[in-house]
């Protein structure tokens, strides 16, 4: 199965009309909805790229990193030092070592690692 969410019309949530306009769209295959793909002109990233603040978001915008990496992604939530809590998509193991190496976190912890 394509998706990884219930809600089939929930994104993009920041800006909807302007990024549905402006920015290249996933269109998943089994719901129908549209996820920002868009690269970053300046730094080459993609919405996914960056931590979410909620799981519900993250899982929101898990295909898109699956479908840009050729392979299946997963989301670790990352606990800071002044305790927020956040979740990140990472592609790989490799990728999440290279986050940890440089930003702190004291707690991680596993929410759908599918690699």
């Amino acid at each position: 199965m394509e998706c990884y969410v219930d809600e089939n019309r929930i994104t993009p949530l920041l800006n909807p009309l302007d990024c549905l306009k402006n920015h290249t769209q996933y269109i998943c295959g089994t719901c129908g909805r549209c996820i920002c793909i868009e690269h970053d002109p300046n730094r080459g990233l993609q919405r996914w790229n960056f931590p979410f603040k909620s799981l519900k978001i993250t899982k929101l915008y898990l295909r898109t990193a699956d479908y840009s990496m050729k392979k299946l992604c997963g989301i670790y939530e990352l606990k800071s030092e002044n305790g927020r809590l956040s979740y990140k998509i990472f592609a790989d193991r490799e990728e999440l070592q290279l986050y940890l190496k440089k930003n702190k976190v004291i707690e991680l912890k596993n929410r759908k690692m599918q690699v």
